[in-house]
């Protein structure tokens, strides 16, 4: 039951900091909703995008396959 609750308090506090630091964006036009007003670099857009796509196959799998066979495998 504490773990529970516990849960649910902490994805409230993080719904509530979300809210307050996002209310003053202009999510009503598509530059300021998808691309949060121009004011993302491309280090933010590149890390996303490859934080996104990491598994457990590219984490483990594949660098123990290129341990055994060869780097050839991670192309």
């Amino acid at each position: 039951m504490t773990t529970l609750i516990t849960f649910l308090f902490f994805t409230a506090l993080v719904g509530l900091l979300t809210r307050l630091m996002t209310r003053q964006d202009d999510r009503r036009t598509t530059t300021g909703y998808f691309l949060a007003g121009r004011t993302l670099t491309g280090g933010f857009i590149a890390g996303s995008l490859l934080l996104t796509n990491l598994s457990t196959e590219q984490l483990v799998g594949l660098n123990g396959q290129a341990f055994t066979e060869g780097i050839a495998v991670m192309a």
